[in-house]
């Protein structure tokens, strides 16, 4: 068609960042960009529509080749330290990279599959009592093997202080048993989904700091797969099911973190997670005004390019505005991470950043689609603006919106008193 988007990838010009440009990372989104331009823009509305278990099943050539390359090419594991085998990305190298890769494949789920498990490593290195599991799941990290992260009970949701999952100990052993539903991490790559993280109650008589997290290998007897869940946005790498387990036995030396400090390293890895997670939806922005920009300048409504109209300017000019702002909280965010700095390392900037920059990469979208109209929503055109609509609507939800904001506020009531 004449106005149809054309799909090829511009990489953006690091004018704003140049010293943390080095040669490496160049030819990392080089290959980034490879994989995005042969693998998934391609065959993205299929993957989309069947979602989940069929994309991965149906297209198993395209999902797991996918996979394979990104392994091959060695973005696993990106932040695990070198002597732990890990090239070892600081926090701006990773953020920087997510926005662009998010960028190039118009979706926040690509880098999520470039990315895989920073949360877990996280969680690994700092809070794992037992050296030699911990590295045991690092390297399995970095082979390719996911992990898929159950923190929440079908019932209890975010009060996970009232989850109704069990861990009784006995010995040297854990018996687990109860359901797990609203997995993260959750696709698997190339060689199987090898492993979990298990958040469960050790103490029923204490709510979260009676929660420990547990490592589980996926081909342990006492797993069960229930019914699958079917979402409307983040779906082509997201398998998501409920998990139960069954008279589950785990050697006590498989604690992700110590007994009872569960829930304080979960919230711990996820925090630092934000960081990467505000830069994919830097990236989900840029994506959009790209998108719209090309849109009205290419699109003729009563004998003009729509760009020429005044009306088209002000939205446009919005979405800039909350991009920027967007990636200079978050870079602030990682600097601050990289340098060491105690409320960076406690997830406190990295939770501002994502606060800006996820609310404002689902406004970019929804003003996208109310620029292009019929063609924003459509799904077997070229244009992907309602895919990143979708999934930015899912984006929000990552983490409870009302939970970050009752942490900033409550921060900042005790550094003012």
């Amino acid at each position: 068609m004449a106005d149809e988007i054309k799909m090829g990838i511009d990489i953006y010009d690091p004018y704003q960042h140049p010293e943390e440009w080095t040669p490496a990372m160049y030819k990392k989104l080089e290959q980034a960009r490879d994989i995005v331009e042969e693998w998934w823009l391609p065959n993205r509305r299929q993957l989309d529509r069947l979602g989940g278990v069929l994309a991965m099943t149906e297209m198993s050539d395209v999902y797991y080749g996918m996979h394979k390359q990104i392994i091959k090419d060695g973005f696993y594991g990106s932040v695990i330290p070198k002597e732990y085998g890990g090239p070892e990305w600081n926090s701006m190298q990773c953020g920087l990279l997510s926005a662009e890769i998010t960028k190039m494949a118009y979706t926040p789920r690509m880098d999520d599959a470039f990315f895989n498990g920073e949360p877990a490593v996280r969680m690994l290195l700092k809070w794992t009592p037992d050296e030699n599991t911990k590295r045991e799941y690092l390297k399995r990290i970095l082979d390719g093997g996911f992990c898929t992260l159950w923190a929440t009970d079908p019932e209890s949701g975010v009060d996970m202080g009232a989850m109704r999952g069990t861990a009784v100990k006995n010995g040297d052993y854990y018996l687990l048993n109860g359901p797990k539903w609203w997995m993260a991490m959750c696709s698997p790559g190339p060689v199987g989904l090898q492993w979990h993280l298990v958040l469960l109650k050790t103490d029923t008589t204490k709510r979260t700091s009676g929660l420990t997290m547990f490592i589980v290998n996926d081909d342990e007897p006492g797993i069960i797969r229930g019914r699958e869940g079917d979402l409307m946005g983040a779906r082509w790498g997201c398998a998501r099911y409920e998990l139960l387990l069954k008279d589950l036995k785990v050697h006590k030396n498989r604690l992700a973190a110590p007994e009872g400090k569960g829930l304080f390293a979960l919230v711990d890895a996820m925090n630092k997670h934000m960081g990467n997670q505000a830069f994919q939806a830097v990236g989900t922005q840029e994506a959009a005004i790209k998108l719209v920009t090309e849109y009205v300048s290419s699109t003729i409504r009563w004998d003009h390019p729509l760009i020429e109209y005044q009306g088209v300017h002000f939205p446009i000019a919005d979405m800039w505005v909350n991009a920027e702002a967007s990636r200079a909280i978050t870079a602030k965010a990682s600097k601050l991470w990289d340098e060491g700095d105690v409320n960076a390392m406690h997830g406190k900037w990295a939770i501002l950043a994502f606060r800006m920059a996820a609310p404002a990469a689902l406004e970019a979208c929804l003003k996208g689609l109310e620029l292009m109209g019929a063609r924003g929503i459509e799904r077997e055109e070229g244009w992907p603006m309602e895919l990143m609509f979708r999934d930015s609507m899912i984006f929000q939800l990552y983490r409870t919106p009302n939970i970050d904001r009752k942490f900033l506020a409550s921060y900042l009531v005790r550094k003012r008193l």
